[in-house]
């Protein structure tokens, strides 16, 4: 992983260390941390490169720029190439590389076959290469958008860099928020045409897209932006041969996932990986188990006590024989205050971060100094994207999730794209009837000049494709890069992708359906209950209201801080957001039980906060406060979680185990009786409040009722868990929100 910067004089004026040199320094500056191990530039003509270098393969020899043998190709490189071994044997006879740097092999590529050269590169990257004899350089971002690359021009310059804030430094761009791209960012990334690129969030600044190059003429200043790799094409390599048949995708499947995990184990440098408990992560660890043995880091917080992750990450990790810490986030001790969100913000660069995107921002800061020589970790990111691991579990109705119901809502994004392009009024155009639209799909392709897709699935990996560079990845990029980590993605190996594009349409449903593919592919080498186990969202279900409860808390912080800062100074939102109605938002949000608007807020917030950053610069910083997170030791973990797991990360200070709690003044539990119109379920219960109705114990709370039913203000709650034959994980939730809403009390805390 490196930091790279570039300014180019398109007016022809000499760009040399003592006229650019100063402001390319700046703008190098800001991007520090991708590249902490050196730093160097280039200036030639009317061109400066700046980059900084983290070492991970041949530190000496990866220094950049790298050249050719006579000096007339220079590069400097973002990223990995992960078949340069086999490349450099191939280039032996011709070209000789005084390095065994990755990188260096590109500039010999590059002099003996051209930009064509891309289609031999296996990797991430995203580079910078300057052809002395044409007066050419190239920006060049990898096949589906792993290495980020932002660009602003004008008439006289054009400035490039790994991350916006880099740009940003330059005092030729514009420091302003673009608040239309991030007001329909939210919706628009669900538009599987590519004709409506998802665009940065500042204005004048622009990401080259995946699989393109921008090709600059040094003596005119033009441009011209052209794709080399598109899957959907059918000109994407030989990935098509995978298999003509549904057992042959399946082990071409298995055997491109298992070369892509060997290949990006690459590096004298320790490597790493996330085990989730998902699937995607688990494929990515058994593999990788094959020839090393690299630390795992699996989170454990109450979203993954909750929904099974973090149980099945430690058994696997235990399985494949991983050394694996298990990383406490206890909410309670977790201190995100408004300094660290706006460090971790500025990091991020884009409104749409939530805590999701921080736990993994401080996931890598802790993995960092739990081994302090780790520069590599492995991701699960893009399996679900590219196999339909989110085709039940996430694009999908929980009650009867189905084939046919993911193509009807896929069929629904495609339409609303469609909407969008063509101008036609969604009035007419929403209309149906017994499931058939009013206004045909064709008629409006044809009136927004686009293809109608094959099938559904189709549109939706190209919308998953399309949406990655500026959502997961951007996210994954800036969190890893932040703490000099460089994230790998094996899914994301471009010979795997090609070949999902390949499968034919009468295996979709069969391959794609809750990730059969992959299930199948890891048949006979993942025991049973890994491989079958469901995918589980992150914070949503049981967990998510915990998980808006730390935002609401943040927001509130310090006389709510985070608010005021995202709306001062009138200008900053006049014309976008009326201050009176943002603030009764805020203040209605507690009056939710479930806090549902919390993130929509927060986005709002983001956005404000953005702005100012945008106007004033800020100093990048790297986060070294004390992260508050720790390794649990765990042997026997049925042990572990039945005696501490839920209430090792619970929100209510004195609740535990030894706790005694009873009713609260006015409470009683009651069962539905004839003659009461209130109490609709002659066999159900019931929370009365001064004997009004507070809430109907539905059916699927039945633990929960067992618990209530022994409550006596006596007993202490691991007594009553046992008389009643449950575990914390069965009532933890309710129980901390019945004490939350005053429906039980503490009368003896926990010691």
């Amino acid at each position: 992983m490196c930091g790279i910067a570039g300014i180019v004089r398109l007016d022809g004026a000499v760009v040399t260390h003592e006229t650019e040199g100063p402001v390319l320094h700046g703008l190098i500056h800001q991007i520090a941390h991708r590249g902490p191990d050196d730093e160097h530039f280039h200036f030639w003509a009317n061109v400066g490169l700046g980059v900084r270098h983290l070492a991970i393969v041949n530190a000496e020899g990866g220094r950049q720029p790298l050249f050719n043998e006579t000096r007339t190709v220079a590069l400097i490189c973002d990223g990995r190439i992960y078949n340069h071994e086999e490349l450099r044997v191939r280039l032996a006879r011709n070209h000789s590389s005084k390095g065994s740097s990755d990188c260096d092999i590109i500039p010999h590529l590059y002099e003996q076959m051209g930009m064509a050269h891309l289609d031999q590169l296996n990797g991430i990257f995203a580079f910078a290469l300057l052809d002395r004899s044409t007066a050419k350089l190239y920006l060049c971002r990898d096949r589906l958008g792993v290495k980020p690359l932002f660009y602003y021009r004008d008439k006289n310059v054009l400035v490039f860099a790994s991350e916006v804030k880099a740009v940003l430094a330059h005092p030729a761009v514009p420091r302003k928020f673009n608040w239309a791209a991030a007001l329909t960012y939210r919706r628009r990334m669900y538009y599987p045409h590519s004709v409506d690129e998802l665009a940065t969030f500042f204005e004048g600044i622009q990401q080259l897209p995946a699989g393109r190059y921008l090709e600059i003429e040094l003596k005119t200043g033009a441009s011209h932006e052209r794709i080399y790799w598109d899957p959907a094409s059918g000109s994407s390599g030989a990935a098509a041969r995978g298999g003509a048949d549904r057992d042959g995708y399946i082990h071409r499947y298995r055997d491109l996932l298992e070369d892509a995990v060997r290949l990006q184990l690459m590096g004298d440098a320790p490597c790493g990986l996330f085990l989730s408990g998902g699937m995607n992560s688990l494929a990515v660890a058994y593999f990788a188990s094959k020839y090393e043995a690299p630390h795992g880091f699996s989170m454990l917080s109450d979203a993954t006590l909750i929904n099974g992750d973090a149980a099945t990450a430690h058994a696997a990790a235990e399985s494949l024989q991983l050394p694996n810490h298990m990383v406490l986030f206890d909410s309670r001790a977790l201190d995100v205050t408004p300094s660290l969100w706006r460090s971790f913000l500025w990091t991020a660069e884009m409104p749409i971060a939530g805590a999701e995107q921080l736990y993994k921002y401080l996931l890598h800061a802790y993995a960092r100094e739990r081994i302090p020589g780790l520069k590599v970790v492995l991701l699960g990111t893009g399996g679900g994207e590219f196999n339909g691991g989110h085709s039940k579990a996430v694009f999908n109705s929980v009650d009867a999730s189905s084939w046919r119901t993911f193509e009807q809502i896929l069929v629904g994004y495609e339409r609303e794209s469609l909407l969008q392009q063509s101008g036609a009024w969604s009035a007419y155009a929403s209309m149906s009837a017994d499931g058939q639209f009013l206004i045909s799909q064709d008629f409006l392709a044809d009136l927004a000049q686009l293809h109608r897709y094959e099938s559904p699935w189709c549109g939706y990996r190209d919308m998953c494709r399309r949406m990655m560079p500026t959502c997961q990845l951007w996210h994954e990029d800036r969190a890893s890069a932040a703490h000099g980590i460089e994230a790998r993605v094996p899914f994301l190996d471009h010979r795997l992708v090609e070949l999902t594009y390949a499968v034919p349409t009468a295996l979709h449903q069969d391959l794609f359906w809750d990730q059969n593919i992959l299930r199948e592919a890891l048949a006979g080498g993942v025991a049973d209950h890994f491989r079958q186990r469901s995918k589980t969202a992150f914070f949503t279900g049981e967990a998510v209201k915990r998980t808006r409860q730390l935002i609401y808390g943040l927001l509130c912080a310090e006389r709510q801080t985070l608010l005021e800062q995202a709306i001062d100074e009138g200008s900053r939102c006049a014309g976008v957001v009326n201050e009176d109605v943002f603030r009764q938002l805020f203040r209605e949000l507690p009056n939710d039980p479930e806090l549902t608007n919390t993130d929509l807020v927060l986005d709002l917030v983001n956005m404000g906060l953005l702005a100012a950053m945008a106007k004033g610069q800020p100093r990048p910083e790297r986060f070294e406060g004390q992260l508050r997170v720790s390794d649990v030791a765990v042997d026997d973990w049925s042990a572990w979680e039945e005696h501490f797991g839920i209430s090792a990360v619970q929100r209510s200070p004195g609740l535990g185990r030894n706790s005694v709690v009873a009713f609260a003044d006015g409470i009683r539990l009651v069962k539905g009786e004839a003659g009461d119109p209130r109490l609709l379920d002659q066999g159900g219960y019931y929370i009365l409040r001064n004997d009004d109705l507070e809430f109907t114990l539905e059916a699927d709370l039945e633990p929960w009722v067992k618990f209530l039913r022994l409550v006596d203000g006596e007993h202490r709650v691991g007594d009553i868990l046992e008389a009643a034959g449950l575990t914390d994980r069965d009532i933890w939730k309710h129980l901390e929100e019945a004490v939350e809403y005053d429906v039980l009390k503490v009368v003896r805390p926990s010691h």
